[in-house]
C-alpha cells in the first residue's frame, strides 16, 4: 500500500523543488492580486499567496506583462 503512494509523494517532492529553483531564480516577484512586481527580497512577497505570486527574469518583462513597480522596495 506504501509504494503505491511513493509516486505521488516524489511527484510532489519534484514540483516543490521547481517551484522553489524557479523563485530563487527570479529576481522579480508579481503579485496577480494586486498587478504590483516586487524584488524577490521585499517585505511585501512574504505577505503575498503563493498562488498569486508571478516569476519574472527582468523589470522589463513585468512592466511589458502590465505591472506596476513596488513604492516601497522601487524596483
Amino acid at each position: 500500500m506504501r509504494l503505491k503512494r511513493l509516486p505521488t509523494l516524489l511527484l510532489a517532492a519534484l514540483l516543490l523543488i521547481t517551484v522553489a529553483a524557479a523563485a530563487l531564480a527570479s529576481s522579480y516577484i508579481g503579485n496577480s492580486n494586486t498587478g504590483k512586481f516586487h524584488y524577490s527580497d521585499c517585505r511585501w512577497v512574504s505577505k503575498m499567496y503563493d498562488s498569486h505570486k508571478v516569476y519574472f527574469d527582468s523589470r522589463q518583462e513585468a512592466v511589458s506583462a502590465g505591472y506596476v513597480s513596488c513604492k516601497v522596495c522601487r524596483p
